[in-house]
């Protein structure tokens, strides 16, 4: 599902972000040097509330997502994956947030398909194109936490053997 070019493209969107954070914040911190050396008590803090405005601004609301997504994926291309095979039952239809990244939180039964207890919530990046998943397919779903890394659709053949 992920491979190196995803991981380029999230570094580069998170350098992107950086640099529209501290461009416009090296003048307006210049301007702040200057206003205090010429000693405009005014000046100086209103430059320098303006430039740490500006800094929390897009450093919370763009710079952290990118960043996050970027750590996702790494996440997603590491090495502790767990592996899990079980039957499709549904996706939300609204992304949520979690670790600063935006999923679709869909479910998975590994065990008998009408016991609840056996349901598995799991995580799909909303970044990437929805599945086409029906309810009842069964699925092999590679995971790192509850966030899918990689997916396979088993067919029929494919399908492990119900547990005894």
């Amino acid at each position: 599902m992920y491979d190196k070019n995803d991981l380029d493209a999230a570094r580069q969107a998170a350098k992107k972000a950086l640099l529209l954070m501290l461009l416009p914040a090296i003048p307006l911190l210049g301007a702040t040097v200057f206003s205090f050396v010429i000693r405009v008590k005014w000046l100086t803090i209103l430059l320098s509330s303006l430039t740490g405005c500006w800094i929390i601004f897009i450093y919370q609301m763009v710079y952290v997502p990118k960043k996050a997504y970027r750590e996702h994926i790494q996440s997603a291309m590491g090495s502790s994956q767990k592996e899990c095979d079980g039957h499709y039952l549904r996706m939300e239809n609204t992304p949520v947030e979690r670790n600063n990244v935006m999923f679709y939180a869909f479910y998975l039964n590994v065990g008998e398909k009408q016991d609840p207890e056996d349901d598995r919530l799991f995580y799909y990046d909303a970044q990437k194109p929805i599945p086409d998943w029906k309810s009842g397919d069964m699925l092999h779903i590679v995971s790192y936490d509850k966030f899918v890394s990689a997916y396979n659709t088993l067919s029929g053949a494919e399908q492990p053997a119900p547990a005894v």
